[in-house]
């Protein structure tokens, strides 16, 4: 039997957020989209002990399929990182 379960993935679209669940346990995490990629906006807590994974293994599971499914939705691409604000020359004052 593998290691790797199912996850559900629910997308938000109007607010940009993705949410990744892993069935029959209480792992849930939820990631935002802003400039320069996903955000991890929470989730991440103790162990549950009828999931076969640790919690440390299903936020990083998470952050993936979170990853994959924003780049399937265009949310992710080259373009938009390189745009991103933290990439921007600081303004200078006249």
């Amino acid at each position: 039997m593998s290691k790797v379960p199912d996850l559900q993935i629910e997308v938000q679209e109007t607010l940009r957020r993705i949410i990744v669940k892993m069935p029959g346990t209480a792992y849930e995490t939820r990631f935002g989209l802003i400039p320069r990629g996903l955000c991890f906006l929470s989730g991440f807590g103790q162990d549950d002990r009828k999931a076969r994974v640790t919690s440390l293994e299903f936020t990083l599971m998470a952050k993936a399929a979170a990853t994959e499914k924003a780049r399937e939705l265009g949310w992710l691409t080259d373009e938009k990182r390189r745009r991103g604000w933290t990439d921007r020359e600081p303004t200078r004052r006249r």
